[in-house]
């Protein structure tokens, strides 16, 4: 804990004297090692590469030994890294070596989305737009993350249902559960291209928080969501033949939502 790498090599030469066959002595000298590793910036994508498996190789042992102090343990490690591989560009076919990876990982959620911003393109992504998403969270909240998680759903549906499975937030975890249950697809993991537009129906409060939303690839998902904005725009401006209109479109475009949107409007007026 102390991160001392010689005395807890000294440490451990005293157990293994007294007690060789301790079943945590091979545990103490994979943490010691991990201790002893020197970390030369700047590094190559390949010494990274090296550094992170030996840093990875470490979590379950680190776990074991510290129990809640483990990622406090490991935080120095992750920092170092994402230090000493600044200058490597991102490279979406080896995504876990960019600094914002190991930021998050040591819980630097600021460092983390400023390193976001410093990506071209980054929102036209599905691995640094996940990022940016995890990092704004645990920063702020939910309420800026909407638009996000409508066009990351749009483009990378799996994703973002892991996503919001890893970063277990009591909100979305619900939201994301409820809608798993009650959607009627085919898969579960591309079907979460479809719950920007069901969450609009069945939380249509939420409508503004998803003004921010970017055009994306103009898929089906996104036309039916940016559809249901509409209409919930024309039932707040009592826009009655636009809204009828609209009705049809939705209807068209997915029969199901568009039963999912009738019945919560059918319940609105016998509240």
């Amino acid at each position: 804990l102390d991160r001392d790498a010689a005395a807890t090599a000294c440490a451990i030469c005293g157990l293994a004297a007294e007690y060789p066959d301790d079943s945590d002595l091979p545990v103490f000298r994979l943490l010691c090692d991990r201790l002893g590793l020197r970390v030369i910036s700047p590094l190559s994508r390949a010494s990274a590469g090296d550094v992170l498996r030996a840093t990875e190789g470490v979590i379950a042992a680190s776990q074991r030994m510290f129990g809640a102090d483990a990622q406090s343990w490991l935080t120095p490690f992750w920092t170092e890294l994402a230090m000493a591989i600044m200058d490597l560009p991102f490279d979406a076919r080896d995504d876990a070596l960019h600094p914002t990876a190991m930021l998050l990982r040591a819980g630097k959620w600021e460092d983390a989305c400023i390193c976001v911003d410093s990506i071209p393109s980054w929102r036209r992504q599905p691995v640094p737009l996940a990022w940016k998403i995890e990092a704004t969270a645990r920063i702020a909240g939910m309420d800026p993350i909407w638009p996000l998680i409508a066009e990351l759903s749009w483009m990378a549906p799996h994703r973002t249902r892991n996503l919001i499975k890893q970063m277990k937030m009591p909100e979305l975890t619900k939201l994301a559960r409820y809608f798993h249950v009650e959607f009627e697809g085919q898969d579960a993991d591309s079907d979460h291209a479809w719950f920007p537009a069901w969450l609009l129906i069945v939380h249509p409060h939420l409508a503004d928080r998803f003004c921010g939303m970017q055009a994306g690839a103009d898929t089906p998902a996104e036309r039916c969501a940016r559809l249901i904005l509409t209409l919930l725009s024309f039932e707040r401006q009592g826009r009655h033949n636009m809204l009828i209109e609209a009705r049809k479109k939705l209807r068209d475009t997915h029969p199901i939502l568009f039963e999912r949107y009738m019945q919560s409007r059918a319940a609105a007026l016998n509240r």
